[in-house]
Parts: structure tokens; C-alpha cells; sequence
């Protein structure tokens, strides 16, 4: 499909390309400059909603558009999945997962003492008034995301990208299906729709799956980008074709002064303007602490493979595969494989192992052969406790405002967050309540 993919290295600015704004803090006006911390879905979202309020934009980020999960992930624009990951459920369920070397969820023990914390609260997340409130809150977000991707696609003339496919969740076994069964009742309740198969109704849908499924539940409303990372960097190409600046550094603090944060830090250079917004996805804790915002973040890292594979030969849409707990997400002469959670922090060395060895169950639901291993990387999502996104102005902080925290859904809740912050910034009255999302609520 077409999209715009003009010469990115030609614009960027390196660390020692300074750019600078003398004058004080105002939020309004062509004059004001922006600061976005962060080239991924969630901050090229905002950037163009900023330049499209008048705003001199600039971000930052060491990896370039999307050099992070932003490119690895599954492409999916999942506009059903309000049910956060902590519930009553998960919370019984969660010591076996964790003990279990088997399990999709796997625990780095040597960083666990870090991780008390997050997980007290993911505890305390886990109550029946509290899931209500976080998918309420999700749904409210998750609602307005397919038109929020078509708008900025539209904007990029890469419309054709998108495409709406379903997403088909299956199942072998009659537990792991009961046992799901209890959240797509949730997202049902919050006008998720759910259609459900027998083992007939997948063979004729997926006839290239082997027969194996018993269960499925398609959401037919949910999309798919096949190249996320080249979709994000033609959304970058657009605003730096309408003047937005790139540079690429790493942003390691936030100078902060009466109440409002007066410059941005790498190693090398201070990067000042009047107003910032930090998007840094899972790097984004330590630059809003520098706001006087304490927010509980931490990484899931996801493994990632793809397999060559005929299209005539695998899946026509995504599909989740409930007794593994992976996404399988087609397009492009490949099988795009995404792993659930590993909870190790940013640092530890990736080991693709574990998933690599699954190759021969993914061949197993498969009717025809599949190819080779082509890729793998290793993403790291941004996660709160209570899966709600961190969406707001910073706490002691007047002029910078947070966009982090989306965890699965962050390439689906991207543009519709962009176009909040950018409210946010202005002055408006964004059109959806915000005060779910407001970083405060860690102050409780």
C-alpha cells in the first residue's frame, strides 16, 4: 500500500543540533514551542496534533520513529479489549503463573524485589468495583480509536494500511474457553461484540488451521496494520514534512523550576521550549518523576518472531491462541508472533529461546508447512497496575503532561491520546473525560 516515506535521515537532528526558545511559559499561540519526548505511535500522535494547533514541535528520541514497540508488536487495533489484565481471576491465578516455568507470564526472580511495588498494587487493582472502573475507562478510550487511526492515516494518504479484519481468539480445551468466557462477558456488558464459533463455523472460516479448535470468539470490529513500524514512520514523514524536527538523543532528565520544566537533558545538550510531553513508553518513569509525578511503572517484554508463510497457507486475520496465550497476526508473506509477558526490566539480555521453541506447536494448527524463522526482537511495553493509560498534565509540573502507560494497547490507543495531549496543551476541553487517566490518582 502507498504511503508517504519521505528521506527521514535527511531531517533528523543530531544530539549536537541544538534548538532553543528563549521566553516564558505560554500555551497558546503559533509562536509556542513543543517538546515531545518520544517517536513511537503514542508521541508521533501527539506531535501532529500539536503542529495541527499551531504548535513548533520537536521530539526526541535516541531510537528514531518507531525504534521501539511501536514496531514490535502485532499490528492489531484492538477497539473491544477493556478488560484490564488484573481481575479476580488473574489475581487467584496469578502465584501458579508465576511459579510455572510454562507459563506465558515469567518472572526474572533477580528483579522481582524491584517490583513489589507495582505488584501490590496490581493486587489491589484486582477487585470487581476496581475492573469495572478501569474498563469503563478503557472503553472510553477504546471507542474512538479506529476513527482516530483513519484520521491521521487520512492526513498521511496511507488509509489503505488499515484494514478491518476481526480478531479471531481461539481455544482447544473447554477450560481455557470457560475461563475466558468470564471476560468477554465483561466486554459484552460494555457493548463489545463477540461472536461466537464451534469447531465447524472455525474450519469454514480458517480452513487453513489444522482442526484442532474447539472454541472461538471473533471481534469483528478490530483492525489490523500489517507493517506497524512502516505505518508509524509515515505518520513521521508527515510531520516533518510539515515542519516538524526530529533529533535523535537521549533524554535523561527534565530540568524543573517553579513549577513548570524549563528544559529538556541528554548527556550533552539542553534542549528548552514551552511546553513538553513526555511519551517515552516504558522508559517514560524516571522523566516523570523529574515532573514531580510518581508514576508505578514498569515493563512487560514481549518476544517476537516471524515465519515465512504463504498467504493461501496461514490465517487470513490475527488470532489469539488461548492455551498459549500468543497473537498470531498475518501479512506480507509472514507470520508475525508475539509472546505475552516477561517481567525482567529493561536491562536483561533477551533470550528468544523459549518462543523459538514453540515453532514446532505453531506448525501443529497449521494445515500446510510453515517457512523459516526470518526474525526476532524483543519489545518492551509500558504497564501500570491498574492498565489504566496515564493520560494528563504532570503533577507539579504546569507545562508538561504524560502519555505513557498503555501496556497492549498502546499502538490502538496512540492517535486518540495524541489528540487529548494536544487538548490538554491548548487549553480545550478534551471530548473525553480525562480524569480516569490523570497521573494524580497515584497520589491516593
Amino acid at each position: 500500500m502507498f504511503c508517504w516515506n519521505f528521506n527521514i535521515s535527511a531531517v533528523i537532528f543530531s544530539d549536537t543540533g541544538k534548538w532553543r526558545r528563549q521566553g516564558g511559559f505560554k500555551m497558546s499561540g503559533a509562536e509556542s514551542g513543543v517538546i515531545v519526548i518520544g517517536a513511537g505511535i503514542v508521541g508521533i500522535s501527539c506531535a501532529l496534533h500539536l503542529q495541527k494547533s499551531g504548535y513548533r514541535v520537536t521530539v526526541i528520541d535516541p531510537r528514531g520513529v518507531a525504534g521501539g514497540a511501536s514496531h514490535g508488536n502485532a499490528g492489531l487495533v484492538v477497539t473491544g479489549e477493556c478488560v484490564p489484565l488484573s481481575t479476580p481471576e488473574m489475581v487467584k491465578a496469578l502465584p501458579k503463573l508465576l511459579l510455572d516455568k510454562n507459563s506465558p507470564l515469567q518472572m526474572d526472580w533477580a528483579y522481582a524485589p524491584k517490583m513489589t511495588g507495582w505488584f501490590y498494587r496490581f493486587l489491589k487493582a484486582g477487585t470487581l468495583r476496581q475492573v469495572e472502573h478501569a474498563s469503563a475507562s478503557l472503553s472510553a478510550l477504546l471507542e474512538k480509536a479506529a476513527a482516530a487511526h483513519y484520521e491521521l492515516a487520512g492526513w498521511a494518504g496511507c488509509r489503505g494500511n488499515i484494514a478491518r479484519t476481526g480478531w479471531l481468539k481461539l481455544f482447544e480445551r473447554d477450560d481455557t474457553y470457560r475461563a475466558a468466557r468470564i471476560d468477554f462477558d465483561r466486554m459484552e456488558r460494555f457493548g463489545v461484540r463477540c461472536d461466537y464459533m464451534d469447531a465447524a463455523a472455525i474450519q469454514a472460516a480458517q480452513p487453513n488451521l489444522a482442526p484442532v479448535f474447539k472454541h472461538a470468539v471473533n471481534h469483528p470490529d478490530s483492525l489490523q496494520i500489517v507493517n506497524p513500524g512502516e505505518y508509524v514512520k509515515a505518520l513521521g514523514s508527515l510531520f516533518m514534512l510539515r515542519g516538524g524536527r526530529l533529533v535523535q538523543a537521549e533524554i535523561t532528565g527534565l530540568e524543573r523550576k517553579n513549577h513548570l520544566i524549563t528544559a529538556a537533558l541528554s548527556q550533552t545538550e539542553r534542549y528548552e521550549a514551552d511546553a513538553f510531553v513526555v511519551a517515552a513508553g516504558a522508559w517514560s518513569k524516571k522523566l516523570s518523576a523529574d515532573t514531580g509525578t510518581f508514576v508505578p511503572l514498569d515493563t512487560e517484554r514481549g518476544y517476537h518472531i516471524e515465519i515465512d508463510v504463504a498467504a493461501e497457507h496461514t490465517v487470513s486475520e490475527p488470532l489469539f491462541w488461548g492455551e498459549h496465550s500468543v497473537v498470531m497476526s498475518p501479512g506480507g508473506g509472514k507470520l508475525r508472533i508475539t509472546s505475552s509477558v516477561e517481567f525482567a526490566g529493561l536491562h536483561k539480555v533477551p533470550d528468544f529461546r523459549k518462543l523459538a521453541a514453540k515453532r514446532d506447536e505453531f506448525q501443529r494448527i497449521h494445515r500446510h508447512p510453515l517457512g523459516k524463522i526470518r526474525a526476532e526482537w524483543l519489545g518492551f511495553r509500558p504497564s501500570v497496575p491498574d492498565s489504566i493509560p496515564v493520560i494528563g498534565r504532570a503533577n507539579r509540573a504546569d507545562n508538561a503532561f504524560l502519555a505513557f502507560g498503555h501496556g497492549h494497547v498502546g499502538l490502538t490507543l496512540g492517535p486518540v491520546t495524541g489528540r487529548i495531549i494536544a487538548d490538554l496543551v491548548a487549553g480545550r476541553t478534551p471530548e473525553i473525560d480525562t480524569a480516569p487517566y490523570s497521573p494524580s490518582r497515584f497520589l491516593k
